[in-house]
């Protein structure tokens, strides 16, 4: 061998349907945390006033990190800003505003249309295969949170307004999704991690201002959940996301949502005291079975 030859680096192999499955369920626990941690912060803080300092405070601890390293930001790619300010500001933001007068289980209903609607363009516009048994699969995951969610579900009074804000987060998180599969293939997760948490803080922080006068009771209850919130939820799924859509693709990342009504309500249950009735146990079985459909088989 001279001493011009160039050995390449071998490549990493990619992961097992096990792997995509650990990761998801961690992505979905984690989200479904952050209902509980919003819901201690949001009797403390305005809504907007809580995502915004959330996002910036994620952002600031993530390009902390990055600078301790020796590691600069960067120009940010504007696909991975513009797929934060959906996947962050804009769907967490409308279904806030939603959820101040629509009922919790028609938001978690509503909001579990996004894996639906990012598959489907996934397919079109992105060229991902939507095999029948994923069809199948994401179906019966949805059955689930409707059996889940369907005894639980209050009509009264609904005002068009705050449902349609839940729908129009829900395609801004499909969307957001769909731009994350460029996004996450074409630099450092961490990098584009902190671009996206910092512009969603910074999106939310005017709004915040002007709208609620950046209202909160600072306390423990505030600080604790802002902290939770910032950290393992918005670092730890965000950086889960991009390695998902990476290597399981948009529709199959987003389908984990759907695991999301269970783990709220579990978790729920076992901090907050609420009920975990036989309907939600019986619905775990359409639900594995769904997503054992959505994952790739086993090679």
């Amino acid at each position: 061998m001279t001493s011009t030859t160039v050995l390449a680096a071998p490549s990493l192999p990619a992961p097992s349907t096990s792997q995509l499955a650990v990761v998801g369920i961690a992505f979905s626990l984690l989200w479904s945390s952050a209902f509980i941690a919003g819901k201690i912060g949001l009797g403390v803080a305005a809504p907007l006033t809580l995502l915004a300092l959330r996002f910036l405070l994620a952002g600031a601890l993530l390009y902390l990190g990055l600078r301790l390293t020796g590691q600069r930001l960067g120009r940010p790619d504007p696909v991975a800003l513009l797929a934060g300010l959906l996947a962050n500001a804009a769907y967490l933001g409308l279904t806030y505003i939603g959820m101040a007068t629509v009922p919790a289980a028609l938001t978690a209903i509503l909001v579990c249309t996004a894996p639906l609607f990012t598959a489907l363009m996934a397919a079109f516009w992105q060229g991902e295969t939507l095999r029948p048994r994923a069809v199948l699969g994401l179906l019966l995951a949805f059955g689930a949170v409707l059996l889940i969610m369907g005894w639980r579900l209050r009509m009264d009074g609904l005002d068009p307004w705050a449902v349609a804000a839940i729908c129009l987060g829900s395609l801004a998180l499909a969307v957001g999704t769909l731009l994350n599969r460029k996004a996450s293939g074409r630099g450092d997760p961490w990098r584009t991690a902190t671009a996206q948490l910092l512009v969603a803080g910074l999106a939310l922080l005017p709004l915040a201002v002007l709208f609620e006068g950046l209202r909160f009771e600072p306390g423990t209850a505030f600080f604790g959940s802002l902290l939770y919130q910032a950290g393992p939820v918005s670092i730890g799924t965000t950086l889960m996301m991009l390695w998902l859509v990476r290597h399981g693709g948009a529709g199959r990342a987003s389908s984990f949502h759907l695991l999301n009504p269970f783990f709220s309500i579990a978790l729920a249950a076992a901090l907050l005291g609420e009920t975990l009735g036989t309907m939600d146990l019986l619905a775990l079985v359409p639900l594995a079975g769904g997503m054992a459909l959505v994952l790739p088989r086993p090679r």
